[in-house]
């Protein structure tokens, strides 16, 4: 007999899946070929994980309890997807931190 298709991934929605977990409608693909995604390796999730172990889940500017892992040199500006290039960070400094990096970032494209 038959296998029924699975669902869409995206919140309610319950058409068949044809690409990528997707419906037609939900299915994005530049999400796909991001420049954000292209340096991205497939073991992403697997060195944020252990970043995460090995830095207790505590921010490496503070000390404070922190859960977003973050890149210490952007990539954008030559850092690597190396474990020793990622740390834990908590929300303050994460916010501070990527505003620096966005205000570098825009001086340089101009």
């Amino acid at each position: 007999m038959p296998r029924a298709p699975k669902k869409c991934m995206a919140d309610g929605c319950r058409k068949p899946a044809t690409t990528k977990g997707r419906c037609d409608i939900h299915y994005q693909p530049w999400a796909v070929t991001s420049p954000r995604n292209l340096t991205r390796p497939t073991n992403a999730a697997t060195l944020m994980r252990r970043a995460r172990r090995r830095d207790r889940e505590r921010c490496y500017l503070c000390g404070k309890p922190g859960r977003i892992v973050d890149h210490i040199t952007p990539v954008a500006e030559g850092g690597s997807w190396d474990l020793s290039n990622l740390a834990c960070i908590c929300d303050a400094c994460h916010h501070l931190k990527s505003q620096r990096e966005s205000a570098r970032g825009r001086a340089r494209r101009t």
